[in-house]
């Protein structure tokens, strides 16, 4: 039960604040083309849990009009090459310290829009 509301409060949160994580943003006459037809966000996310996530939020998303598509990685740096290169959206996955050293190491200006959840880890 309290996975559910966990899943359910992460996707609303998203579902709110998911917007593009690109360097630059899209200029004014781009997005009113995008209103005047269904918009379309595209997502990269690891398969587990990420990508679960976002696809109970799908259908949330779809009935205001947004077609989500989720593109899976099995990997963190693909993804963010994929958002600065505009193949993406967004993604979700990782948290601040990882897009600092990332913007620093491969010379990105990728922002973060919304926190994500960190899995729990167990030290042994």
């Amino acid at each position: 039960m309290f996975t559910k509301i966990l899943k359910f409060t992460i996707a609303a949160g998203l579902a709110l604040g998911l917007t593009a994580c690109t360097k630059d943003e899209k200029k004014e006459n781009t997005s009113a083309k995008v209103e005047a037809k269904k918009t379309v966000i595209k997502v990269g996310a690891t398969p587990v849990p990420h990508a679960e996530i976002l696809e109970v939020i799908k259908p949330l998303l779809k009935k205001k009009g947004y077609d989500l598509q989720i593109v899976e990685f099995t990997d963190y740096v693909t993804p963010n090459i994929a958002v600065d290169e505009d193949e993406l959206d967004a993604n979700f996955f990782q948290h601040t310290p990882y897009l600092t050293e990332f913007n620093s190491n491969k010379n990105t200006n990728l922002v973060k829009t919304v926190g994500v959840h960190l899995e729990p880890m167990g030290l042994y």
